[in-house]
């Protein structure tokens, strides 16, 4: 049965619930196959394994030949080659019809590579069957003005995404507060006429063609945002402004970073807008997952019960915290966006799991997560492979039929987000 609905489920067209790829007339991609290779995940496995940042950033070089680099990718690959971070190296490398990775098959694919350039990039989507990307994209004041004064053009399938972080992590000091008001074409004296200014970005952004707000701020704080008052995040945005030299750091900044990011849901309420979270994993190393964990966000979701929260990566470790959620909040939804190639065992498990506890129209099944293109067909192969082992196992068991498990894999896949979203795509039925 397994077979049966993986054919099927490649079928189905596709909302890639997340991804960070490059704006496409900035693109331009590695010549050097190893450099191509190391663009997604894997570079983190082999750190795990104890490659040096020196070593990994001559592997990333573009400038370095094959020859040069291979002893040292050989010496960690066979310590790492079985991890669903390498499965991804091997998927790329399969597409070429290399069937191993050695010096040889990477001199080969050196012959072979197909470099994208951005005029390319939605072609290759549209080869993949993705009809839109949710994509974090605008991720820095600059673009974000450049974005709102239309000189930034982005390609239909792309939907972009508000950057929170930038809109709250950021102010510590008078020149990030007046940085941020500027992209509204605005100075600012006092907290309110700064919430003011970036309500204006955000409406000015939507009518721009955003779909939602992201959120990472799991990189750098614990996701338990207290609702702080107003006094308490006053004094703090006060001290910015008495001072040009005053920076606040954290956890002293606290305060003010909660009070913001609860206006903020304010905002994405009033304009209806979805917004993204990050939970669970975080790339790299040597960070603390426990601050990540969705557990610390119950209290927004209690708070903002209007406003409809995509919690990302599976919560991956924390598989029951996200499960749990899911079923006690209305507005809590799981998106499994990378964690399908983190962890296809715990993917499929989190996939079971779902259907026999959550509604099944607040899954949403895969996004790549990926700064390059070239990437995303692993990750996507993964993913299918995940919800019809996911699908079949169910099925097998009775829990449901054949064409449920379709019918599933096409709302996980492409109609519920292009639902929460509000793509306005034509619905999909197998």
């Amino acid at each position: 049965m397994y077979g049966e609905i993986l054919e099927t489920v490649k079928q189905i067209p596709v909302v890639d619930s997340h991804e960070h790829l490059a704006i496409p007339s900035s693109y331009t991609a590695p010549r050097e196959p190893i450099a191509f290779l190391l663009r997604g995940y894997f570079p983190s496995d082999l750190l795990s394994s104890g490659i040096s940042q020196k070593e990994l950033q001559t592997l990333q070089n573009d400038e370095v030949s094959t020859e040069e680099k291979w002893p040292i990718f050989r010496k960690y690959w066979v310590k790492t080659e079985h991890t669903a971070y390498a499965r991804e190296v091997k998927h790329i490398m399969r597409i070429y019809d290399e069937e191993t990775v050695t010096l040889e098959s990477l001199k080969r694919l050196s012959q072979k590579m197909d470099r994208l350039t951005g005029d390319r990039i939605v072609e290759f989507l549209e080869s993949l069957n993705i009809k839109a990307a949710l994509v974090d994209i605008l991720g820095s004041l600059e673009t974000l003005k450049r974005f709102i004064k239309g000189e930034i053009k982005l390609p239909e399938c792309y939907k972009p995404l508000i950057p929170l972080p930038i809109f709250h992590e950021p102010v510590r000091s008078l020149y990030n507060i007046q940085s941020i008001a500027e992209v509204a074409g605005r100075t600012v004296t006092c907290l309110d006429e700064f919430l003011e200014a970036v309500k204006e970005i955000f409406k000015r952004l939507k009518e721009h063609g955003v779909v939602g707000v992201k959120d990472q701020s799991a990189y750098y704080r614990r996701i338990d945002f207290k609702p702080s008052t107003r006094e308490e995040a006053e004094q703090l945005f006060n001290k910015c402004l008495k001072d040009p030299n005053n920076s606040l750091g954290w956890p002293e900044v606290k305060p003010l970073d909660d009070f913001l990011f609860h206006e903020y849901m304010r905002f994405a309420k009033n304009l209806n807008l979805p917004v993204q979270i990050h939970t669970g994993h975080m790339a790299g190393i040597r960070n603390r997952v426990d601050k990540a964990n969705a557990a610390h966000f119950i209290r927004v979701l209690e708070l903002h019960q209007e406003v409809y929260f995509d919690l990302f990566h599976g919560n991956w470790p924390y598989m029951g915290d996200l499960l749990f959620l899911a079923k006690n909040y209305p507005n809590a939804y799981v998106n499994l966006c990378w964690v399908n190639i983190i962890d296809p065992i715990y993917s499929v498990n989190l996939l079971e799991r779902a259907v026999v506890t959550i509604p099944h129209k607040k899954i949403n099944g895969f996004g790549g997560d990926y700064f390059a293109p070239e990437m995303v067909p692993a990750h996507l192969s993964q993913a299918r492979e995940n919800i019809a082992y996911a699908l079949s196992n169910l099925a097998s068991r009775g829990w449901i039929s054949k064409t449920e498990a379709v019918n599933l894999a096409a709302d996980w896949l492409y109609n519920n987000p292009n639902e929460l979203f509000k793509l306005g795509l034509k619905p999909y039925s197998p």
